[in-house]
């Protein structure tokens, strides 16, 4: 049987598709160079539309949108990370006081049946959380020396792709068939859309909490501030299981603040999230049209495959198989007659 035009479109994209997928599964490299390039051109491209809408010239806009970009990236690494750093080793400690202290029975004396709840939740923590930060440093430092190769490349296709976006965008259909090649314009045109959405909103969700939580922590744990934020900023990169990650250890080190305290900073905490993702599942519904159940099972999915590098790419996966359906499944199945 002859295949349509719109089914050949669609078996080359699945076969391209395959080929990454597969090479993404023997070289984490290959993968961790996509992933962080892919999402620093999105960010950098964020910055470049703003700039041009303030009618600043093509080639300044793309100069200063490196320059605000990596700028940002030095101070960074020169000035937060290396704080971030020197606060995890006192943080692990501090989290591990409060679990051996058992703070709770204080406040629960009335409740003995939920501070023993608590309490041997706390038991059967304390020994992973110590296995799971023993585990991390030794995955970091067995990773270190490919990390040098992962930002240089990062940086050079982050660099390359900017300065010739036109170039690149043109080029990509080229590597199809003439005759399928207006199908694939505009099914990389609404995928490009749709990813640039949802760069756009999670890091605007993910500057917003990192922002309320320097603040919200410079009063009541002024000491842990930068780490908090900072924290809350890479966790809410992942939809909706981020959230979780990054809960756990604030409900710890909160349980040290008082029964009053530790209810109204993470009250505090709820509602942030809570507008937070109903802002980014209102977004993404109308943009990418697709719902929080499908990036959860991509999350899930995607980050079985590819470890926790994975659950950072996993909706950008979700994304490319949604504008695939409706490009040219959908489409397909709507030519049928009944």
């Amino acid at each position: 049987m002859k295949l349509s035009i719109r089914q050949q479109a669609l078996l080359i994209v699945l076969i391209y598709a395959a080929i990454f997928f597969v090479a993404f599964l023997i070289s984490n490299t290959l993968l961790y160079v996509f992933v962080f390039s892919l999402i620093s051109i999105l960010v950098v491209n964020f910055i470049y539309k703003n700039l041009m809408r303030i009618k600043i010239p093509h080639a300044l806009a793309v100069f200063f949108s490196l320059l605000i970009y990596f700028g940002v990236l030095i101070y960074a690494f020169v000035n937060i990370i290396p704080l971030v750093a020197n606060q995890v080793g006192s943080f692990y400690e501090f989290m591990k006081k409060i679990l051996d202290s058992k703070y709770w029975e204080n406040y629960l004396v009335d409740n003995p049946e939920l501070s023993k709840i608590i309490g041997n939740i706390a038991d059967w923590a304390s020994p992973r959380i110590t296995e799971l930060f023993n585990n991390l440093l030794l995955d970091f430092a067995k990773k270190l020396p490919g990390i040098g190769v992962i930002i240089f490349y990062s940086i050079l296709f982050t660099v390359y792709v900017t300065i010739y976006t036109k170039w690149t965008t043109k080029s990509l259909p080229g590597l199809f068939p003439k005759r399928v090649r207006p199908l694939i314009e505009d099914f990389l045109s609404k995928l490009g859309v749709s990813l640039q959405s949802y760069v756009d909103i999670l890091l605007l969700g993910a500057i917003i909490i990192a922002v309320s939580f320097y603040f919200l922590f410079s009063i009541y744990l002024p000491e842990y501030m930068v780490l908090l934020s900072f924290w809350g900023f890479i966790t809410n990169l992942i939809p909706i299981v981020g959230v979780v990650i990054e809960w756990i250890p604030i409900l710890i080190v909160t349980l040290g603040l008082g029964l009053k305290n530790f209810i109204i900073v993470n009250i505090i905490i709820m509602f942030v999230h809570l507008g937070a993702f109903l802002f980014f599942i209102f977004i993404m519904k109308h943009r990418a049209d697709i719902n929080p159940v499908l990036m959860l099972i991509f999350i899930f999915v995607v980050g079985l495959a590819y470890g926790l590098v994975g659950t950072f790419f996993a909706v950008p996966v979700a994304i490319f198989f949604v504008t695939l359906w409706k490009e040219f499944i959908k489409s397909e199945l709507d030519e049928i007659k009944p």
